[in-house]
């Protein structure tokens, strides 16, 4: 492998990346556990939306459901981020990999029973199961790069984890609603087909250190919560990047929940336009976190954070300034398309997510770079609750200001305008 990598030497630093077995199999790993976890989301969704045509019977009101599916995902990260971070520090992480992808094939062979029967709540706990899965997983994946690679190596390794991770969070969203409505159980059979090939890549990962083996696990989830929020605490260089990371996600949550609506009920156009705005939010947030090893050489350093987060609310502010009247009947994509005022709102979107990009990418990689190798998973999963506290409460507080009569465009406006005050924390993390 070293071998055919020093024939190449001519490619840049960060596409050998690709070449090395250190980083290949849990780029592979990530992205189709991020695409299945989505994919079986997307699929349920699906059945819940249109269970009246299909004869499907519902414990509840669909709308619920729906907003029930969201909560399912998330509620395992906050409770039990304490244990599965302790376990990554205590345990060699590479195969750690190896039993969270088993973990994955049993998951999905439920989904898959599922999905043959269309039982609804089986699948919602399957969809918590999965939510305890990426719980698990989360902090090893992040954790174990740094173990495998070099400080100039962090940066692109964070941009490419990244940018796979929104493009498989969008194949998966497509993928599961469009493979739900083919006969013959082909989510579930590509659920499960998914699952192989991510533990098949997680036997290719090497050996890592391991981090603290003498820790003992606190199964109070309370003491055990307030401990790792104590690790991350305890030094500037390490909360500060947790909490502007736990920010931008509560910003694109805000994006990316509200993005059926937006196409419908402000822009006036169908589902094909919600699949495209998704489309390019989650291309232009991949090529920002590409673009950002470029940008800044390999440095870990947070010199353009001040400006991607001022992009955030610059061209947020310009999204809603060229948003057009809502148009009736519902426009379809080539129909969207065809009207100019529309490329600009595409163009605002991108440059808003391509700003996210460049902004999340050095926070990852000075994460690691300045956690301690004895705490980082641990540390790590602080982070995941961090991030599951801000989504959830982005959720809760979206809903209240809808059901005040804010629209769409006003969540923007208020999201960009709180976001102005991140540009002044994020000068405050470059000095």
């Amino acid at each position: 492998m070293e071998d055919f990598e020093s024939a190449v030497h001519v490619s840049p630093l960060k596409y050998k990346l690709f070449m090395r077995r250190r980083f290949l199999p849990i780029f592979i790993a990530t992205f189709f556990g991020a695409f299945n976890d989505n994919m079986i989301r997307s699929g349920l969704v699906v059945l819940i939306a249109y269970s009246v045509t299909k004869g499907i019977p519902l414990p509840m009101q669909p709308e619920i459901l729906v907003t029930i599916c969201g909560a399912l995902l998330m509620f395992p990260l906050i409770l039990f981020s304490s244990i599965t971070g302790s376990l990554a520090d205590k345990y060699e992480k590479s195969r750690l990999v190896v039993y969270a992808k088993i973990a994955e094939v049993a998951i999905m062979a439920l989904a898959f029973f599922g999905f043959q029967t269309t039982n609804i709540p089986l699948l919602m706990v399957v969809l918590f199961i999965s939510g305890c899965h990426t719980a698990f997983y989360s902090p090893i994946k992040f954790s174990i790069l740094p173990d495998h690679l070099s400080k100039e190596e962090l940066l692109a390794a964070n941009g490419f984890m990244a940018g796979a991770s929104y493009i498989a969070i969008l194949f998966g969203l497509i993928a599961g609603g469009l493979l739900v409505e083919y006969p013959g159980n082909l989510i579930g059979f590509a659920a499960i087909g998914v699952a192989v090939g991510g533990l098949a890549a997680a036997w290719f990962i090497p050996p890592s250190k391991i981090a603290h083996p003498g820790i003992k696990l606190d199964w109070n989830l309370w003491r055990g919560t307030r401990q790792i929020l104590s690790y991350a605490t305890m030094d500037k260089k390490v909360w500060l990047p947790i909490v502007a990371l736990s920010w931008f996600l509560l910003f694109a949550s805000v994006y990316m929940s509200q993005f059926a609506n937006f196409a419908q009920g402000v822009v006036g156009a169908n589902n094909q336009v919600y699949i495209l705005l998704l489309t390019v939010f989650s291309i232009g947030t991949a090529i920002g976190s590409l673009t950002c090893d470029t940008l800044l050489k390999g440095e870990i350093t947070a010199k353009f954070l001040p400006y991607a987060a001022g992009g955030l609310s610059l061209f947020t502010y310009l999204l809603v300034l060229v948003t057009p009247y809502p148009h009736v009947p519902l426009l379809d994509a080539w129909s969207f398309l065809e009207i100019p005022q529309n490329w600009l709102v595409m163009g605002c979107m991108m440059l808003v997510s391509m700003s996210g990009g460049i902004y999340i990418v050095p926070l990852y990689a000075m994460l690691q770079a300045n956690t301690p190798t004895q705490y980082r998973s641990r540390i790590i999963a602080a982070s995941n609750l961090n991030d599951a506290v801000f989504m959830t409460t982005s959720a809760v507080v979206s809903a209240l200001l809808l059901s005040f009569g804010f629209g769409i465009l006003d969540l923007f406006k208020i999201i960009a305008t709180l976001n102005l005050f991140v540009v002044w924390y994020a000068r405050k993390i470059l000095r």
